[in-house]
């Protein structure tokens, strides 16, 4: 993970302060900040432009700037209360999307190289707000697939201690001398399997690329991933990578299908293709479907001296990190349904000074809590009081919904919805009875 930079020149004064006195307004007609009227020349060739901007509320949401100026721009958003910075982020042919920002007063900075006269403006077009409703990690029904062995939890990691806390979930022999640990994990009837590249020193601090499965190389990880995610159809996905050089366990939670990569090691440095995702819009967001605050409350409960949390607003850093973790949320959500689905998937940022133990520790109370939530989406057809039999009892049920005595669960309604017609009535009833009898 690379944490965000700080402008070069924070400590430029500003030279522009607007007011925005009603927040729709803004939404409808744009408002535009002129990088003329602000700018300060800190040296040549290096220009800053500063406007500080105060909304009448609190907002959640994406900027949508466009920008007269079509050269080399960095532009970084800070709160002026807290000092949260959110930056840099750069034009797609002069357009910009911000990260989701909090607050209401704000600095906008942009960077630049030159200006002239006839490409000075930089325009808020439009304020994409970002409800909590969203926030939700929201997970489809899955239908239990008999003919399916265990389901399989895939969790994949990059740098130590992420690799280290997982290698016994590695079915790599040589990875994994003292034998795969992941098979019907817990007796929790799912298998556990993990994947990770290896460094020439195991507890390294400036790691680089590494070798075997998933070196931290964005061309390597997308070569390793898709061959297999379509061999083994995990049911759950979990991507680990290290975050900052402390006892942090972040529950990321947005994953950009970003332009704006960090170069990694070796040529090509960017993606190809850049963006990775072409199914959908450039700086498209999709977002962690893990049970994040369930997991942060069992870490929290486990008393490990680890400090958990949820990054409901940041990104996962620009680096191969959010490349691997926006893999595992793509893959979810293109294959939420069918017998083989996958329920849910997300990144997590581990500490750099998480000891391995601790931090299997941690893993594996976040495999725990993945459980947990996967098992309350699954159903298997006719089974609709969820004992693991199909008889009497679940047609005692069906009658009595059908009746409006008894009012079903999501689960337990496509549970019971055998033809899958979206109703319950006599058909499912006939259906049901034909299991058991079968």
């Amino acid at each position: 993970m690379l944490p965000y930079q700080m402008p070069l020149q924070s400590k430029v004064p500003i030279n522009h302060s607007i007011q925005v006195n009603d927040l729709n307004l803004l939404e409808i007609v744009p408002l535009e900040l002129d990088l003329i009227e602000s700018v300060v020349t800190v040296f040549p060739s290096y220009l800053i432009s500063k406007n500080e901007i105060h909304l009448d509320q609190q907002i959640s949401a994406q900027l949508l700037l466009t920008s007269s100026y079509l050269g080399h721009v960095d532009l970084f958003i800070e709160d002026i209360n807290t000092n949260a910075m959110w930056g840099p982020f750069h034009a797609d042919d002069g357009i910009f999307f911000s990260p989701i920002i909090n607050g209401k007063d704000f600095v906008i900075t942009a960077e630049f190289s030159n200006l002239n006269s006839n490409a000075s403006t930089l325009i808020i077009e439009d304020i994409i707000k970002f409800t909590p409703e969203t926030r939700e990690s929201v997970a489809h029904p899955n239908h239990r697939n008999k003919n399916r062995e265990n389901p399989i939890i895939l969790v994949t990691g990059f740098w130590p201690p992420t690799n280290e806390m997982i290698r016994h979930f590695s079915q790599n022999e040589s990875l994994n001398p003292n034998g795969w640990e992941g098979g019907d994990w817990e007796e929790r009837g799912y298998d556990v399997v993990s994947y990770f590249p290896e460094f020439e020193t195991p507890d390294c601090d400036d790691c680089g690329i590494g070798i075997g499965d998933f070196e931290v190389d964005y061309q390597d990880t997308s070569e390793d991933y898709w061959p297999i995610v379509n061999q083994l159809n995990p049911i759950a996905i979990i991507t680990f990578s290290r975050g900052w050089i402390d006892h942090s366990w972040e529950m990321e939670f947005n994953f950009y299908n970003r332009l704006n990569w960090y170069g990694d090691y070796e040529t090509p440095m960017l993606p190809t293709p850049n963006p990775p995702d072409n199914s959908v819009a450039n700086y498209f967001i999709r977002h962690s479907t893990l049970p994040v605050e369930n997991v942060v409350d069992a870490i929290n409960d486990a008393n490990l001296g680890l400090d958990p949390y949820v990054d409901w607003n940041g990104n996962p850093g620009q680096f191969v990190s959010e490349f691997m973790g926006y893999h595992g949320v793509w893959y979810k959500d293109t294959h939420s349904f069918g017998d083989d689905a996958c329920v849910i998937a997300g990144h997590i940022h581990v500490g750099g000074l998480i000891d391995w133990d601790t931090a299997r520790q941690a893993a594996e109370i976040s495999i725990r809590e993945i459980i947990d939530y996967v098992d309350q989406f699954s159903y298997t057809s006719g089974d609709i009081n969820d004992d693991e039999v199909i008889d009497i009892l679940d047609i005692v049920i069906l009658v009595n919904a059908i009746m409006g005595t008894t009012d079903l669960t999501t689960i337990q309604t496509y549970a019971a919805d055998l033809n899958g017609d979206g109703n319950i009535n006599i058909q499912d009833i006939i259906l049901t009875i034909n299991l058991i009898l079968s």
